[in-house]
């Protein structure tokens, strides 16, 4: 079921570039009934979660690069269940709302349908490696609806967004290698996230591997002064790109912060809590007052976010 989740949107962009459509019109229907699947696979997978229970669920597990220590392991619980469903909703809202006449229609939507799985595969893995390679996956053509179809800077909002993206995931990929390498269990390699909660780490190991993974998902939510892609990238990006944006995109780095952050690290994060309540205090009350000097909307509702 979270495989077809995964992998249903990625197959559907595929179809929707190498049918043989060339009316817009039916090109946007397809996308449509794409969408529309892909809220029903979601409605199937809310059906059979329990609630009740507190381990991850639905998890699927296939050994793929064993002597890396990455797996092909998917699985969700609480947390990733709402997110998921985000992810499905806004694509079905950001297709409806593409206007007629845009243009490479199938790129587009392909386009589109490739960020959707992206997005899922980072909510569905149990797999540092795994979540990093879906991390990076949703940045490509994320990039692309911004600098092709954005407005008349967005090669700039697009180069921006890129380059501060690729910083966050740097900084995520040497956190997970350090996990590994500078823990004090002699476990055999494993980036699973319940191998990796079993590791020990001595409070200075934590604390900077904490860091790292703060600042890597506090540009991505983005923290205070690591936030200065996303006006940019939220104006120039079209309409339905900035709903996918605002609306899924971000959540990515809160999300992340809880699943390694508080998963993995809670003595380092419980070190961290003060300091992390003052950032985001912070980041609420600059994003509030520069938001009182905007003009346009779209500059101030992430602002506000």
């Amino acid at each position: 079921m979270l495989s077809t989740i995964l992998w249903f949107p990625v197959l559907w962009a595929v179809l929707v570039i190498l049918l043989p459509l060339k009316q817009e019109k039916s090109l946007k229907n397809m996308a449509l009934v794409g969408a529309i699947s892909l809220i029903v696979i979601t409605a199937l997978i809310f059906a059979r979660f329990d609630p009740s229970q507190s381990t991850t669920q639905l998890t699927e597990f296939l050994p793929w690069i064993p002597p890396l220590g990455i797996n092909y392991y998917l699985g969700i619980d609480g947390i990733s269940l709402p997110l998921l469903a985000l992810n499905s909703f806004l694509v079905g809202i950001a297709i409806y709302s593409t206007p007629i006449g845009i243009s490479r229609p199938k790129l587009y939507y392909s386009l589109i349908f490739i960020l959707a799985g992206g997005v899922a595969g980072v909510f569905l893995a149990q797999n540092a490696l795994l979540f990093f390679l879906f991390y990076e996956v949703e940045l490509i053509p994320l990039y692309l609806l911004i600098s092709i179809w954005g407005g008349a800077r967005r090669g700039y909002a697009g180069t921006k967004f890129l380059i501060f993206t690729a910083l966050s995931g740097i900084l995520l990929l040497g956190a997970c290698y350090a996990m590994v390498g500078l823990s004090n269990s002699a476990a055999p390699l494993s980036f699973d996230f319940v191998d990796l909660k079993a590791r020990s780490f001595s409070p200075t190991t934590a604390n900077l591997i904490l860091i790292s993974l703060l600042l890597a998902f506090g540009i991505k939510i983005p923290l205070v002064p690591l936030h200065t892609w996303l006006p940019d990238a939220h104006v120039e990006a079209s309409t339905p790109m900035s709903v996918l944006l605002a609306g899924v995109l971000l959540k990515l780095g809160t999300y992340g912060i809880l699943r390694f952050g508080l998963g993995i690290f809670p003595a380092a994060w419980h070190r961290f809590a003060p300091l992390l309540a003052v950032w985001a205090v912070i980041s609420v009350l600059y994003g509030c007052l520069v938001a009182i000097t905007q003009t346009d909307m779209k500059k101030w509702w992430p602002l506000v976010l």
